[in-house]
């Protein structure tokens, strides 16, 4: 079937169709979704249940450009109305600003170097299959879980792990594209978002609620939304939110001085039709209509959060329901003269953060505490009275939630590696980042653990991380503190937080 003749399917699909639909995807490379209850319909009163249920919204290339962060010109109602109902966290951090090593750290609370999952090719079942997994640990818990849309960066991963888990339809609609001989572009407009692929897996989301508000079965139910990641294609409306020159320009656009070569790359936005034959150097015009179009994306993504959220309140869930959402990394829109992320450059490794916990959080809280990813699996555990696996190697984050001002971690931890094609002859490198309040520190080290380039960013003074100031004088003390964070790790870190 074409996607011609695919989309008239999916906008009059039932439910009745959805299995022959699915089973025909494994011969064609299309699915049909089903399409949810209207919102007008009066839900059922849920059964009581006294374990809470869990809602995770994992965004793709999701920076903090959201108004709840204060971003100027972000569209975000929904995200933002979410924020002001839990808690906000301005300091999350990332292990790895990629896709796979990011969600592989989040849902088996283990960092890249101990997975070894720090590309794009490895699934979790293939370098950790004994890692208990944050959804094997509630369905252990006998919880149903559901996923849908982008969880891991390989669709099949962890199957185990679910009750139920749908075709990523961005997978299928890519697949049927590809098949059918046509080229994806960076930058483009829907007619309206019901033909989308993240709307179809969130419709599977909502046709899911019903069912479980209606069976009292505990949940924990992940939907991963693919924009704002490239490309850049959004319904009408959500680009007519904006025009060019409400969009902020690009931070320290004539990128970082004194940073190694290698530090920062651009390789993504390169693989579209309508964007290689400008590499390396994007022309403004074609710039700013990618920096349009990510914003676009943004409020696209905010829509389908708050189909999310109005159906979880509808169904009568949103009392017994934690609420996360999460950005896997950030993303580079021309900002150090750079796109794309794969760096340990702030803007790549910082993310939005979001908890709401009934009868934790309180509404409207905001918290400067430093946490990363790998905290997020301890936390829902200790949220739902599970026991965490004892090798988790983050914290929960609990105490924070309870205690938004308390002390926390010292320093958040990244890395991304560089093979020794780019790093000048030093061979294959790994930068490893320490994040404290006031510093962004990376050392470049070999296998051998040998130090070879440093970068040093004080972000009082400057936030836009544009100088590296690890040659510095004045920062001497501080480069040599932030090097003993790094090379003692992650675990000093943690134990020093007192609980």
């Amino acid at each position: 079937m074409s996607m011609s003749g695919l989309l008239p399917l999916l906008r009059s699909t039932s439910l009745a169709t959805v299995g022959l639909a699915l089973a025909a995807c494994t011969l064609t490379g299309t699915a049909a979704a089903p399409t949810p209850a209207a919102a007008t319909e009066q839900a059922p009163a849920p059964k009581a249940n006294s374990k809470p249920n869990v809602l995770f919204i994992m965004i793709d290339d999701l920076r903090p450009d959201l108004g709840i962060y204060g971003h100027p010109t972000a569209q975000t109602p929904n995200i933002d109305a979410l924020g002001k109902s839990g808690m906000v966290f301005e300091n999350a951090f990332v292990s790895q600003a990629v896709c796979a090593p990011s969600r592989a750290a989040l849902m088996t609370g283990l960092r890249p170097d101990t997975t070894g999952i720090q590309d794009l090719q490895t699934p979790v079942d293939k370098a950790v299959p004994d890692a208990v997994t944050l959804t094997d640990l509630f369905k252990r818990a006998g919880y149903g879980t559901y996923g849908y849309g982008k969880i891991y960066h390989h669709t099949d991963d962890n199957a185990d792990g679910w009750t139920d888990r749908k075709p990523d339809m961005e997978k299928v609609f890519q697949r049927q594209k590809r098949k059918e001989g046509q080229e994806k572009v960076a930058v483009g407009r829907a007619a309206n978002g019901d033909e989308l692929p993240d709307t179809i897996n969130v419709n599977y989301a909502l046709d899911q609620l019903p069912k479980l508000a209606k069976s009292g079965e505990p949940f924990f139910m992940a939907v991963g939304i693919h924009r704002p990641h490239l490309p850049f294609i959004s319904p009408n409306k959500d680009w007519d939110r904006y025009t060019p020159a409400r969009v902020p320009a690009p931070i320290n656009p004539e990128g970082q001085k004194g940073a190694p070569p290698w530090a920062l790359v651009a390789y993504e936005v390169w693989n579209y039709p309508d964007t290689k034959s400008f590499q390396p150097d994007m022309p403004k015009d074609k710039a700013d209509e990618l920096r349009w179009g990510y914003l676009a994306a943004v409020s696209y993504a905010d829509d389908l959060v708050g189909d999310l959220m109005t159906a979880l309140k509808r169904n009568g869930l949103d009392d017994n329901t934690i609420v996360v959402l999460w950005g896997d990394h950030g993303f580079k829109l021309g900002d150090h003269a750079k796109w794309s992320k794969h760096s340990t450059a702030n803007i790549d490794i910082q993310i939005p953060l979001i908890i709401r916990a009934p009868s934790e959080t309180r509404a409207g809280s905001r918290t400067k505490a430093l946490v990363e990813t790998v905290d997020i699996y301890p936390t829902l555990a200790e949220l739902a009275g599970l026991s965490a696996p004892a090798n988790l190697e983050g914290l929960s984050m609990v105490p924070v939630l309870e205690q938004p001002g308390r002390a926390w971690k010292q320093a958040a931890f990244a890395q991304y590696g560089r093979s020794g094609g780019l790093t000048e002859g030093n061979g294959a490198l790994t930068g490893y980042t320490v994040r404290t309040d006031r510093y962004r520190y990376t050392g470049w080290v070999t296998a051998t653990g040998k130090l070879v380039r440093a970068e040093l960013y004080d972000l009082q003074k400057d936030p836009t991380e544009s100088v590296n100031r690890v040659s510095d004088a004045a920062y001497k003390s501080a480069a040599v503190e932030l090097e003993a964070i790094r090379k003692g790790g992650w675990k000093p870190v943690r134990e020093r937080v007192a609980r």
